[in-house]
């Protein structure tokens, strides 16, 4: 995978808040080789990995669109609580605004699940970051995939994690399930993995 210019990466990268983008530089590179106007992220927290994607893809005119309970908590094995108020959201739409990129997020504070059922646009590049059980991930990926137009890329943070090992266990049954062909990105220094595709 090539990687996109250095200058763009650092520029990405840069001042970022406080949350996690394992993958990031691979990610980027993802991005700027498929050039996406249509993003969809699904966990976004603070919007550390939604600012840095948002910077690479406004230079094509693109938008990054979050999926976020915005409820800052978590069950046991990574899961989502609903049914709580988004008590995050201000702070991750303040991180957009002092980032810049503010008129390319769109915030839908949601259960995932749910924001598919509603979701009409076709997407170019879905990123999966949310729940991180393995049913949160597969009913992410049932729900939203369908929605990624031909060609479209997906891809997921978090693959091969150890606490979250729901997370590959839900990728590789869907690319089976699927009849997909995914690649894994070479392990980070804790040993986490991005899983990708086209679908």
């Amino acid at each position: 995978m090539s990687a996109p210019s250095s200058v763009a990466l650092v520029g990405a990268l840069e001042g970022l808040p406080q949350g996690w983008f394992n993958q990031g530089p691979a990610m980027l590179a993802l991005l700027d080789r498929h050039r996406p106007k249509v993003v969809v992220e699904l966990g976004s927290w603070l919007g550390q990995s939604a600012i840095a994607m948002a910077r690479s893809v406004r230079r094509w005119g693109g938008t990054v669109t979050c999926v976020d309970t915005w409820a800052g908590d978590l069950n046991d094995d990574g899961g989502s609580l609903g049914g709580k108020s988004p008590i995050m959201l201000v702070s991750c739409a303040r991180a957009m605004v002092q980032a810049g990129v503010g008129a390319h997020v769109r915030l839908i504070p949601s259960m995932t699940v749910d924001a598919a059922a509603h979701w009409t646009q076709p997407i170019d590049c879905l990123y999966v970051d949310a729940d991180h059980s393995y049913a949160g991930v597969m009913a992410d990926l049932e729900a939203w995939v369908p929605h990624v137009r031909a060609g479209g890329l997906i891809a997921g943070d978090d693959y091969e994690h150890v606490r979250y090992p729901g997370v590959k266990s839900a990728w590789d049954d869907f690319e089976r399930m699927r009849g997909l062909t995914l690649t894994r990105t070479a392990p980070d220094h804790q040993g986490v993995r991005m899983v990708y595709g086209t679908v």
